[in-house]
């Protein structure tokens, strides 16, 4: 089912009338538009399964195999995303998240349900020291902790993502102060915190921490709520039309990509290296 004309009409018309401002640390930005990931995925395909009348939001993806909620009635204090994926021949895998991830962390893990898996990834903790994450071992000794530079986002896994045979489980915890140096000292409520399961592969994590490390900041609109306290929002010269501009172009480009995939599949020929998806234009800021 693709995105109807309506639908962008919709999110033109909610976002033209903002004024964006680069917000940053991303992690703190507040969770922006749900359509960002909802929107995506149907532009490659995904069918809407809910209840129109419902305000469950439910999209499954081809051939059944892949589901994503979100359900704030059911459980409006805990996880509001869930994502349940059943691969053929591989254990099932899933993924939750509370209700203030940013969408754009967020579509980092579901834009990579849309593509091939590629053929060359980095490790994950990799990924986090080239962001300047500070990677420990967690405190119980058995896995590692990624912490981010304001101490208020962490990255926990069972053990060390090498041995894929291992079972692993990944959690995120993004909190309202950072952790302090002594153990003593609480850091307040979860902004909001995420869980993915031991059977959920390398490129999913991958993408996820990608768009979770990422220094770009995210565009926020001047007078939309959700945000953190300590977050820096600096003036841009992007505009609300070039949010919803950029949107589009985004589904465009997710909905070729995807029509060249199973085009290619039918003729069993190798995918080329195809440039990802844009996301947002460049928070650039503005002095």
């Amino acid at each position: 089912m693709p995105v109807t004309a309506r639908q962008l009409a919709a999110f033109r018309r909610d976002h033209e009338s903002t004024i964006p401002r680069a917000t940053s640390p991303r992690h703190l930005a507040g969770s922006g538009d749900a359509r960002h990931v909802t929107h995506a995925l149907l532009a490659a395909g995904w069918t809407i399964t809910s209840d129109p009348a419902s305000p469950e939001t439910e999209v499954t993806g081809p051939h059944l195999l892949a589901r994503l909620t979100a359900a704030p009635q059911f459980n409006p204090s805990g996880n509001w995303w869930n994502l349940t994926i059943h691969p053929p021949n591989s254990p099932t895998w899933y993924a939750s998240f509370t209700r203030q991830i940013p969408a754009e962390i967020l579509a980092g893990l579901t834009d990579t349900l849309l593509f091939p898996k590629p053929p060359d990834l980095p490790d994950p903790w990799d990924l986090f020291r080239r962001a300047g994450w500070n990677v420990t071992q967690s405190e119980d000794g058995t896995g590692l902790e990624a912490s981010s530079p304001d101490r208020r986002a962490t990255v926990t896994c069972d053990h060390p993502y090498r041995d894929e045979t291992r079972y692993r489980d990944w959690r995120i915890r993004v909190t309202e102060y950072p952790a302090d140096a002594t153990k003593y000292a609480s850091p307040g409520r979860h902004v909001w915190s995420g869980h993915l399961n031991g059977h959920t592969p390398t490129h999913a994590v991958t993408g996820l921490v990608t768009a979770l490390t990422s220094a770009e900041p995210l565009l926020r609109g001047w007078g939309q709520h959700g945000w953190h306290h300590a977050v820096q929002h600096e003036e841009t010269h992007h505009t609300g039309t070039d949010i919803a501009d950029a949107h589009q172009q985004r589904l465009a480009h997710i909905k070729a990509r995807v029509r060249a995939d199973r085009r290619r599949q039918r003729l069993g020929t190798s995918p080329s290296p195809t440039a990802p998806a844009p996301a947002m234009p460049s928070a650039t800021r503005t002095r």
